[in-house]
């Protein structure tokens, strides 16, 4: 029984050896830093990121709670950015009474950033226009509905001056100021998010144009799910629309996950169980305001979504238990397994940005003692490179084949690109080139470029055709072979003829080799040639493989 097993183990073993060697494992391309933190004011709750002194560099700006039982009305921590990733100390600004939201916009269009929190503990929002040089001016306040506790910028009426929406609770409204264009705002008006029914209480809100006619809309989550108010270009709105998806809905994220051109909704809930049990779900749009089913997509809550590997599916940044996870999207909807990069220190809210200027986004998240972190991308800008099946696949001499090369930047790779190939084996080999031959991405981040393959005069073959069979039939026949010769193993002792193992293995490698040069052979009287195409940019490099049949 012993040596019957240990038998069993050496067909494993090359059963694994000729796999891995011709299918390399793959490894994922999203990496962090670890955390870096940062103090800031008494209970963070949000983070937003701008230029707030104009060197180009992102800043950091974070609204702090404060603690009402103590009498802490909290403030603003404004974080100047070094351009490599760090920050300087905190420095607080003054705003209204416990903030609970941060927003970036230029309110007064002077072409330099400026800061509204919504203010849950007085009822209203506080503007603080920048001075463009990291600080602010005296902050000014206007009312909005009872309890504020979410704050977006968006031009509701086009007339490219910032208008404010806030979601505010218990008034159970969506509160509208329309902006006069001097960073200063008109009266709020307040759309019912749904009171009479299981919804209201909202809790988040995000501008996204959901029925595709280029007028922004507003989404509220809360309680039970989410209310959608299409706009009407003017600065209204049409009486919401209420959605149910669950108990107590988190903060929700509006783009296209699925890549079908419709805008789709992420969103968390408090899933049936014990406190602070959460889970994220995954709403296609319809692309007129309507939404599918929804799907569960992982447990926890998401805090921010953006393309952090640069493949240009957005990914997912969630926690559960306190710890931070990334997902890599798929690109339809789903997404990968995921990566932990917790720091342990409680994250409840995320913004990504690029911090330290290398084309990747980084993240800083909201932590629970009292600190923001931030974790420096490390996948960096990338391009990645293909290349289709040549049409004809197979040709006689003389005649040529072409490819359509394709290459995608990651993560805004912009440099330009070189293409070179080569052709092995280089016995009688065909000729390649390129057109264009050096290549710039599109906007989208896409381009491509059109690989000829020509194979010459026919001429008489430096293989002969014996050669050709001969190959031809090693290649064809060394896996039977391995496997009769772990076949016969069977039919006897295993192990006391030890060196079984090593014929098979042998036989393995040997056959592999066989495969491998002289080109392959597509049958008898042919020839596979492989031509390798590169792409190169400065000290970046990428290869795709094309083979061709030559007869």
């Amino acid at each position: 029984m012993y040596a019957k097993q240990r038998c069993v183990t050496v067909l494993g073993l090359t059963l694994f050896l000729v796999f891995a060697l011709r299918y390399p494992a793959g490894a994922s391309t999203v990496t962090f830093q670890p955390a870096v933190t940062y103090p800031v004011g008494t209970a963070p709750k949000a983070v937003a990121v701008g230029d707030f002194n104009g060197d180009g560099v992102i800043d950091v700006a974070v609204a702090n709670a404060g603690n009402p039982a103590t009498g802490d009305d909290g403030n603003v921590s404004i974080l100047l950015g070094n351009g490599d990733g760090t920050f300087q100390p905190a420095t607080s600004v003054v705003a209204g009474k416990n903030p609970l939201s941060i927003a970036v916009g230029d309110f007064n269009q002077d072409s330099r950033l400026d800061v509204v929190v919504a203010n849950n503990g007085s009822n209203t929002v506080s503007v603080m226009l920048g001075n463009g040089d990291g600080t602010f001016r005296t902050h000014v306040d206007y009312a909005t509905g009872s309890g504020p506790n979410s704050v977006t910028v968006g031009d509701f009426n086009g007339d490219r001056m910032s208008d404010l929406a806030v979601a505010a609770h218990p008034a159970n409204v969506v509160s509208v100021l329309v902006g006069n264009g001097d960073g200063t705002f008109q009266g709020h008006v307040d759309y019912a998010t749904g009171a009479a029914n299981p919804f209201g209480d909202p809790n988040t809100i995000v501008i996204a144009d959901l029925n595709i006619d280029g007028k922004p809309d507003i989404i509220a989550s809360h309680a039970g799910g989410f209310s959608i108010l299409l706009g009407n270009g003017d600065g209204t709105f049409q009486t919401a629309i209420p959605k149910f998806v669950a108990f107590d809905t988190l903060p929700a994220f509006v783009a296209d996950f699925n890549q079908d051109g419709k805008p789709d909704v992420l969103t968390g809930f408090h899933r049936t169980g014990p406190p602070g049990d959460f889970g994220v779900i995954f709403l296609p749009g319809n692309g007129d305001g309507t939404f599918q089913p929804s799907v569960d997509v992982v447990p926890g809550f998401a805090i921010a979504v953006a393309d952090f590997n640069g493949d240009l599916k957005l990914d997912l940044v969630a926690v559960e238990s306190g710890t931070l996870n990334l997902l890599p999207g798929s690109g339809n909807g789903t997404f990968q397994s995921p990566l932990d990069f917790s720091d342990g220190t409680g994250p409840s809210f995320g913004a990504p940005a690029d911090i330290n200027g290398d084309k990747a986004p980084d993240l800083v998240t909201v932590n629970s003692d009292n600190t923001i972190s931030v974790l420096l991308n490390t996948t960096g800008a990338d391009f990645s490179i293909s290349a289709s099946a040549p049409m004809p696949g197979t040709v006689s001499r003389g005649q040529s084949s072409t490819s359509t090369v394709n290459l995608a930047h990651l993560n805004s790779f912009d440099n330009p690109v070189a293409l070179t190939c080569s052709v092995q084996p280089a016995q009688s080999a065909p000729t390649c080139s390129f057109s264009p031959n050096s290549v710039t991405f599109d906007a989208n981040g896409n381009v491509t470029a059109t690989l000829t393959i020509n194979t010459g005069a026919a001429t008489a073959s430096l293989l002969p055709l014996s050669h050709d069979s001969l190959h031809f039939t090693l290649q064809s026949l060394w896996p039977v072979a391995v496997f009769g010769m772990v076949g016969a193993g069977f039919g006897s002792r295993c192990f006391p003829r030890r060196k079984l193992m090593f014929y098979v293995l042998g036989a393995v490698l040997g056959g592999l080799i066989v495969q491998g040069g002289c080109g392959g052979s597509g049958g008898p009287g042919s020839t596979t040639y492989t031509i390798t195409v590169t792409g190169t940019s400065s000290s970046t490099n990428h290869s795709t493989a094309v083979p061709l049949i030559v007869k």
